[in-house]
């Protein structure tokens, strides 16, 4: 039971790692897919996330305030 809880959390980690991939993009065409960061657990899902905001917040000054919120 255990073995199939840890496959099934790093199956749902490539997804969530594969949809940042797909926002970083979606922000900064210039960005190109990260595919080999997909399959690494937790420093790749970290390491979007850092990327994912960066992006966010040079492309639209003051996304924080929400003014620019979609």
């Amino acid at each position: 039971m255990t073995i199939a809880i840890i496959i099934i959390a790093y199956v749902l980690n490539v997804f969530l790692n594969r949809w940042l991939n797909k926002l970083i993009y979606k922000y900064d065409r210039d960005n190109k897919l990260m595919t080999s960061v997909w399959f690494i657990p937790i420093v790749g899902t970290i390491f979007l996330f850092i990327v994912f905001i960066d992006v966010s917040a040079t492309k639209e000054k003051n996304w924080f305030t929400g003014k620019y919120w979609k």
